[in-house]
C-alpha cells in the first residue's frame, strides 16, 4: 500500500468532501465551516499534542483547498497541487518520527451543527502486514450487464441532487424491502426503480457477481455489491461481502459493510464475516472503522457474537473514544456501552479503563 493517495483520489476525496457539505451549507455558502477538530490516528508512538504546531496550519491549508472546489472558477490543477503538497509534507514529518506505511487526510462534514472534523490517520511499518491486508487490485476489463450499473448511477446521481437541496430522506432497515436500499423506493421519484434492479440483479446474477470481484473499475466493484442487495440472497451473498472488507478500494469495502449494517439490522442470525469486521474496525481509513464499528453494535447484540466482539474489540474502541471525530467516536461508545451494560460519559476515559481492566 503506497502512503500516498494518486491524484485523481485527490479528486475524489474533494468531490466527495463537498457532496457530503453541500446540503449543509445551503443557507451560507460563502461561510466556511468551522474546522472542529484534528486527530491523529494509528500510532502509538506519535502524539498530536507533540505535533499540533508543525501540522495544524498544513492541515488547515488542506481543508481550505477542498473548500475551494465549490467554487464555480475552482482551479483543480491548482487544489490538486495543494493537497499533494500537504499530503507529502504531513507524510514526511510523521515518516520522520516513526516508518509509516500508510498516510492519509480524512476530511469529514459532520452535524448538527455542521463543522468539519479531521483525522489524519496512519498505519506504522510494524502494523503494515494487520492493518492493511488488502488483496491485489483487479484488472478485468467488464462490461455493464443490462445497463444495470448505470442506470444505478443514475439513481444515485438524481438521490445526491436531493442531497444537495436538503430534501433527501433515508431509510431504515426496516422499511427496505431488499437487502440494503440505498434511496427511499417508496417516493414516486425513486419507485420504478426497484422492481428493475430486483428483476436486473435476478437476471444477471452471476455477471455482477464477476464484477464485484474481479473488475478492474473500482465504482463498478462497489456498485455491484449494492445492486446484488437486490437478489435477496444473503446466503450467498454474505460471504462476498467478507471478501470485499478486504478490497483494495475503500469505496468497495464502504459499501459491503453499509449493506452488512442492513441486514444486521434486520436479522441477526445470519452467518456475519465477524473476522473481517474485527479487522477493519482498526483499518485505516475512517470510513472503514466507522462502518464496521456500526455493524458490531448491532451483532453484539446476539450471543452468537458478543464474547469474541467482547473478547477482541474493546481495546480498539478504547482508543476510538479518545478522537473526536464523531464517526468513529460515536460506534466505539455504543459499542463499549452494548458490551459492558454500563452507562459512563463517553469522555469518561478512566471509568472505560478500569471496566475494559476487569471484565
Amino acid at each position: 500500500m503506497s502512503a500516498g493517495a494518486s491524484v485523481s483520489t485527490l479528486r475524489v476525496v474533494a468531490a466527495t468532501v463537498v457532496l457530503a457539505a453541500s446540503a449543509l451549507r445551503a443557507a451560507a455558502q460563502s461561510t466556511p465551516l468551522p474546522v472542529e477538530s484534528i486527530d491523529l490516528y494509528g500510532s502509538d508512538v506519535l502524539d498530536w499534542a507533540e505535533l499540533r504546531a508543525d501540522l495544524e496550519p498544513d492541515v488547515l491549508r488542506y481543508v481550505a483547498a477542498l473548500e475551494d472546489t465549490r467554487s464555480p472558477n475552482a482551479d483543480f490543477t491548482k487544489i490538486e497541487a495543494t493537497l499533494r503538497g500537504v499530503h507529502d509534507r504531513v507524510t514526511g514529518l510523521l515518516n520522520a518520527r516513526v516508518p509509516l506505511a500508510y498516510v492519509e487526510i480524512s476530511v469529514v462534514t459532520n452535524s448538527p451543527p455542521p463543522r468539519i472534523n479531521v483525522t489524519i490517520d496512519r498505519v506504522e511499518k510494524v502494523d503494515e502486514a494487520r492493518r492493511v491486508p488488502f488483496r491485489a487490485v483487479p484488472t478485468r476489463q467488464l462490461g455493464d450487464p443490462g445497463g444495470l450499473l448505470a442506470d444505478w448511477k443514475e439513481l444515485t446521481g438524481k438521490y445526491s441532487e436531493r442531497i444537495r437541496d436538503g430534501t433527501a430522506t433515508q431509510v431504515n432497515a426496516a422499511d427496505c424491502p431488499v437487502l440494503h436500499c440505498m434511496v427511499p423506493f417508496t417516493e414516486p421519484e425513486f419507485a420504478p426503480y426497484l422492481e428493475r434492479f430486483n428483476a436486473g440483479a435476478r437476471e444477471h446474477e452471476e455477471s455482477l457477481y464477476t464484477i464485484a470481484t474481479e473488475s478492474g473499475n473500482d465504482g463498478d466493484r462497489a456498485n455491484a455489491l449494492l445492486v446484488l442487495a437486490h437478489t435477496n440472497d444473503a446466503e450467498r451473498l454474505l460471504p462476498v461481502l467478507g471478501r470485499a472488507i478486504y478490497d483494495p478500494s475503500s469505496g468497495v469495502r464502504n459499501n459491503a459493510m453499509r449493506v452488512l449494517i442492513y441486514m444486521a439490522q434486520t436479522d441477526l442470525s445470519r452467518d456475519y464475516p465477524l473476522d473481517a469486521l474485527l479487522a477493519a474496525f482498526d483499518f485505516p481509513a475512517q470510513t472503514d472503522r466507522n462502518k464496521a464499528g456500526v455493524v458490531l453494535v448491532e451483532l453484539a447484540k446476539s450471543s452468537g457474537y458478543r464474547d469474541r466482539i467482547r473478547a477482541e474489540a474493546v481495546p480498539v474502541a478504547l482508543k476510538l473514544l479518545h478522537l473526536q471525530q464523531p464517526t468513529n467516536h460515536d460506534p466505539a461508545y455504543e459499542l463499549l456501552k452494548e458490551l459492558s451494560g454500563e452507562t459512563y460519559g463517553d469522555r469518561d476515559y478512566d471509568a472505560w479503563e478500569r471496566w475494559a481492566a476487569v471484565r
